[in-house]
This record gives structure tokens, sequence and C-alpha cells, in this order.
């Protein structure tokens, strides 16, 4: 079944018969099929009536793209002008002395809707043509000019904005990657642009965008949101250990912070003074230091430290403290605390796996 769409126009000639496009069927550009989907192919056809057999006529072809504004020359009779690069997909028929005038995409591009219009092209100056709206049905795809990967202050306003292109119109809806709640506790929101108002640490995240329409849904974006804050550090409160049974001891903290911050280990050289602190080293083989990169489900933005005592002896005992310095400001900083305090028996479980396991001290002759 063929549909057509009305759209006409009529020029003056004096004394003669005015070709005009055939409107009978209300329009005059007969598609083919009724509903074309972009990947499919599709004849567009125009018919010019009250020729005489001596007035020949040229039809031309144009189409002005809906998505850039974009004007294409496509055709004229039987030459085609465009899309023929790098394969061609696009031809144009006509018969002499035949009324109809052919157009045929194969395939059609997501990009085709729009105004598609034929047109004498030997009229002079006023132009008698027929203008019919090409709907391309296409499944949605979400534009590069979405939002990407963004970085904000806490407290800050944010747009996350989600631009979709399909036909009919894809509707648009945001949700967290996590399933988490967005702001307001709801699972989800409808709508191009997602407003996120005084960001806190909990809008951190991966967002996602979905895009859906009557064609087909599976298009999707997703973006990360990075909140930047100053650091924190939680330590365990302390760890137990023997001395002089050649085992070690590990105490951990949790730094957060974000971008990462920069880590330093101290130990406190007098317990009446907090401040009084002497800088770690791993170069005296006394200390070893790790960080890594916990599991989301664990903590996001945060850097697990683990400072390693080894081979514990009595005057390893103490406080040592965990420094956490943003790289942006040294004037944003951080510290935490964790004790270290002497056991009468040693503790297989907080030993190092390199370590062969408690063994007692010498005996004293």
């Amino acid at each position: 079944m063929l549909l057509i769409l009305l759209l006409g126009l009529i020029g003056l000639l004096e004394c003669e018969i005015i070709p005009r496009f055939d409107m009978r069927d209300k329009d005059g550009i007969i598609f083919d099929p009724i509903v074309p989907r972009a990947g499919e192919s599709m004849t567009a056809k125009c018919t010019v009536v009250q020729l005489t057999p001596g007035n020949r006529k040229s039809v031309s072809w144009r189409l002005q793209r809906q998505n850039d504004g974009k004007i294409f020359y496509l055709a004229t009779n039987n030459d085609v002008f465009q899309f023929k690069n790098p394969i061609q997909r696009l031809w144009a028929y006509h018969e002499l002395n035949s009324q109809d005038w052919f157009l045929h995409f194969n395939p059609l591009d997501r990009d085709d809707i729009g105004n598609l219009t034929c047109y004498l092209a030997d009229t002079g100056e006023e132009e008698v043509s027929l203008t019919r709206y090409l709907d391309v049905h296409s499944e949605p795809i979400i534009l590069e000019s979405s939002t990407k990967d963004v970085e904000v202050d806490i407290g800050e306003s944010f747009n996350l904005d989600c631009k979709a292109q399909g036909y009919p119109r894809p509707n648009i809806s945001w949700i967290r990657a996590d399933s988490k709640p967005l702001q307001g506790g709801i699972a989800k929101f409808n709508g191009q642009t997602l407003m996120l108002r005084n960001i806190s640490m909990y809008d951190r995240g991966v967002y996602k965008c979905i895009a859906t329409n009557l064609i087909g849904s599976g298009s999707e974006w997703t973006l990360k949101v990075s909140v930047r804050f100053p650091p924190f550090v939680k330590c365990q409160e302390s760890v137990g250990q023997a001395p002089n049974f050649e085992v070690d001891a590990y105490m951990e903290c949790y730094a957060h912070g974000y971008p990462a911050p920069r880590l330093s280990w101290y130990k406190e050289v007098d317990p009446n003074n907090p401040t009084a602190l002497i800088p770690l080293t791993e170069k005296t083989f006394k200390y070893k230091f790790e960080a890594t990169i916990p599991e989301p489900d664990v903590c996001t933005d945060c850097i697990l430290a683990r400072i390693t005592v080894i081979n514990v002896i009595s005057g390893d005992y103490g406080t040592y403290v965990l420094r956490a310095t943003s790289e942006q400001a040294t004037s944003k900083m951080s510290e935490g605390r964790v004790r270290l305090y002497q056991t009468p028996e040693c503790q297989q479980s907080i030993t190092n796996p390199d370590n062969k396991g408690c063994r007692s001290p010498p005996k004293l002759n």
C-alpha cells in the first residue's frame, strides 16, 4: 500500500498548458514502502501531468536533512549526484516520454530523514515542486555530544545531558549502574537532562543513559561522575604482637579522597606530643609499605594502605600514623592512627606469609 502527502505548486505560463505534479493521490510523492526503515530500500515516485508531446521536462530531486539542515541535490532525471562513494546507494530512473520519475535508495541511512523534494528543473525563476517529509524509522543511537566523564566539587550542581537520534523520537531515561537510587531517592529518571544539585560524595559513581523507541532499544551511554573531596583516613584501632619471635605485624588504614591523596607513614616519638613524628622509610628494611585499590563494594575513591613491621621487637611498639595529603592543595591533609602493642603470645594470624611462623625466642644460658 502506498501513502501520499499533499503539497502543490503551479507555475503560470501565458496561454500554455502548465505542467504540474500529480496531486490526485493527496501529495504527488509516493513512498514504497510507506514506512521506510534505515537499512532497507525505498523508492520515491513523482508524477508530472499536463505534459504535451513536445513539452519535455526534467525533474530533479533534493533532500534537506533534519539532523544537520544540509541540503543535498540528489539527481536529475537518470543522473545521480550524491551518495555514490564509497558504495553507491542511490539511483534515479526516468523513461523518455514517461510522466513518472523515480528515486531509489538502497539502503536508506538514518540521516536521510528530512524534506525530500522533486521539482521541475527548467521552469525559470518560479519553482514548481512537491515536498514530502521522509520519515526514516530507525533504532535510537546516543550521540557523542552527550555528557562524558565529569569531575565536580562537593556542593556544586551539574547537568548530565543525553542526546539521542532515532525515529520515532526516542524516550530517554537515567539510572545508576550500581542500582543505587538517584538524587531524590528515585530509581529512574525519565528525560534527556538529569540535574544533580548540591552534589555530595554519595552522588559519585557511574550513571547510565538508555534510549528506546518502538523500533528497538539497547542504545546505552555510560559516564562516570567523580566528586573531588579532601582526604580523610580511617584506621583500625590497634594490633598486638609478641616481641622477639621473628614474626611481623601489619596495620591497615583506608585513605579516602579524590583525586587520590599522597600517602606517607610516621611513628610517634612522644606519646604526650602527637605532633612529634618521625617519617618511616622502606630503606631501613624494617618496614614494608603497600597500597591497593579495594573492590568497589568495599569503598569508592579510597586506598587500602598497609604498613608491615618486620621482625617485631620491643622498640617497635607505639602509635603509627598514616598521613594523606591532597595532590591539589597541600593544606588539605588528614591523619589516621593505629597502635601496635605487646602481647604475651605470638599472634600467628597477623604474621607475614613470608615468615616461618611463631617460633620461640632463643633460650639464654
